[in-house]
């Protein structure tokens, strides 16, 4: 067995400081990798003390890179991304492990619900950061350990995103009032990415809005979509993806899109923009991430119920659906709005 984070190891039978071992067995087995997070375990204790178990794939003469980082709670946290750089055709594997809390007694962090995606490079931003482009490939959306995901690569450059955000305590309530939840202990994650042929894995800074360029390639690729009227698009991405996004697709060349999603009769599940019901209106020619909801606990069920309301408009105030001069609603404040703001399609 292998812990990820290499910090705690088994110490009942077959640990490494076990009397169950002889010599002989100990060289046979390499017994003796308790430092580094690595143990033996008798069936009988892993059926005791496990109820899910990843598989380790041994791939002789693959390289691997690890990189580690946080998720903040907010869209202008420390976030970093993965630039990877492939030389020649291969295979890679990519995964996201987040940290246990079952030994950590000064946390009362639930788990994040990870998601890590991969992008072709979008080339550098005018702040000299690297954007994303299409999305090559994806995990589910998970409250688990760890989630991961496989591809084939050609020569080039690709970015990987890590994500999570039932731990996103950001916004304003309704009557416009700052909800004053940062965090300053972000949860800490670690990035493997695992190669039949070397490639280069370097974390750097990313534009300001790599979140809602992320989310919104995901939609396109792999969500559901839905004709609402002529020039308007929605893509939700559902099953599968432990809540609900909604990106919303305005066309009009001179027209406002005004949005409505109400999600208040969901259970188990958090916005990122702290309310279940939002308001916004979509410049013309421009997309939206207009709604992340995100399960609460692994452990519980959640259910996602919502609801669009949507109208044309020639001016970009909400009018009766806000208050006066609003175009969202609640606002985007400093800390959605590298996930929320409208962008260009």
């Amino acid at each position: 067995m292998r812990n990820p984070w290499g910090r705690f190891s088994w110490k009942g039978d077959w640990s490494d400081s076990s009397p169950l071992w002889t010599p002989e067995m100990r060289d046979r087995l390499l017994a003796h990798g308790a430092s580094e997070g690595v143990f033996w375990m008798c069936l009988a204790d892993v059926m005791k003390y496990f109820d899910c178990i990843d598989i380790c794939k041994v791939r002789p003469n693959w390289s691997e890179v690890r990189v580690s980082g946080v998720i903040p709670n907010f869209a202008g946290g420390p976030i970093k991304i993965a630039l990877v750089t492939v030389f020649q055709p291969t295979e890679v594997e990519i995964c996201l492990h987040q940290e246990s809390l079952r030994n950590n007694e000064k946390s009362s962090r639930s788990p994040v619900d990870l998601c890590v995606c991969l992008y072709r490079a979008a080339g550098m931003t005018g702040r000299g950061r690297m954007g994303v482009s299409k999305l090559v490939q994806t995990s589910k959306r998970s409250v688990q350990s760890s989630v991961g995901c496989t591809a084939m690569l050609e020569p080039g450059e690709y970015v990987v995103v890590c994500m999570g955000y039932n731990h996103w305590t950001t916004g304003v309530d309704m009557q416009g009032v700052k909800n004053p939840g940062r965090l300053t202990n972000f949860p800490p994650y670690v990035l493997a990415v695992y190669s039949s042929k070397k490639v280069m894995v370097d974390q750097v800074d990313p534009p300001d809005n790599v979140l809602a360029d992320a989310v919104v390639q995901l939609a396109l690729a792999r969500g559901k979509k839905h004709e609402g009227r002529e020039g308007m698009t929605c893509y939700y991405l559902t099953h599968g993806w432990a809540g609900l996004v909604v990106v919303v697709e305005n066309r009009h060349p001179d027209r406002y899109l005004q949005v409505q999603c109400d999600c208040k009769e969901s259970f188990n599940v958090v916005s990122t923009r702290w309310q279940l019901r939002t308001v916004d209106s979509v410049p013309p020619l421009h997309r939206q991430v207009v709604v992340v909801l995100s399960q609460l606990e692994g452990s519980f069920g959640y259910s996602i119920s919502h609801k669009l309301k949507h109208r044309m408009s020639l001016y970009p105030s909400l009018g009766d659906w806000a208050p006066r001069g609003a175009t969202h609603f609640p606002h985007l404040t400093e800390d959605v709005v590298g996930l929320h703001s409208p962008r260009p399609l």
